[in-house]
């Protein structure tokens, strides 16, 4: 949502810090704190994407507007009903994601800001031999490849050198992607995109 508004990561700098209840008047029993409760003073975007800086990205998502992330995350490809809520900007949803939904909003990054409807069957194979091709999955343009080329570029970098455990996902050719935990260790995810596939991973428990 900010890249859509021509913000600058590399720029645009905040102050990590631990925000307190009552820091944004429009939620005030709202408080944010970093995964490690480490916290690294003045940092531009790209920095707090690596650190994976939940305060950093609180105060953007209050600037740049709850609306505009929710239109943001659909426009992406994401199904699940959104509120607008400032969490949701981190992952705070009143109901969680499915994978699947998580790949297609990265395949949208991946691809160039093109949406693309999923779909799990390309073609029937009969028996008597003929095949019913079920055809490509309808499309749409949701973002400019500028917006999508600046997303990709700290993506890279988080795989290469942030939260993406550099070790795990060198994979030998380019890369990006993204990790996220909830509290006490509750989901962990990684969804990730090379220049022709992408993959998202949940480790949870359905029950909690």
């Amino acid at each position: 949502a900010a890249l859509r508004r021509g913000v600058d990561p590399n720029s645009t700098t905040y102050t990590s810090r631990p925000l307190q209840a009552g820091w944004l008047p429009a939620a005030p029993d709202y408080a944010v704190h970093t995964y490690g409760n480490t916290y690294a003073g003045r940092i531009n975007l790209v920095k707090a994407t690596l650190k994976s800086d939940n305060s950093v990205y609180a105060q953007l998502d209050a600037d740049v507007g709850p609306e505009a992330v929710r239109q943001t995350a659909y426009d992406m490809g994401i199904k699940t009903r959104l509120h607008a809520y400032p969490a949701e900007g981190l992952g705070g949803l009143t109901r969680g994601v499915s994978p699947l939904e998580m790949a297609n909003a990265y395949s949208t990054i991946a691809d160039g800001g093109w949406r693309h409807k999923p779909i799990a069957i390309r073609k029937v194979t009969f028996p008597d031999g003929h095949i019913d091709d079920l055809g490509k999955p309808r499309k749409h343009r949701a973002f400019s490849d500028g917006v999508t080329y600046e997303a990709t570029k700290i993506l890279e970098q988080n795989v290469k050198a942030g939260t993406g455990f550099p070790n795990a996902t060198q994979i030998g050719c380019p890369a990006a992607g993204k990790t996220g935990t909830t509290d006490n260790f509750t989901d962990a995810w990684f969804v990730g995109f090379t220049p022709h596939l992408t993959t998202s991973v949940w480790l949870g428990h359905a029950t909690s």
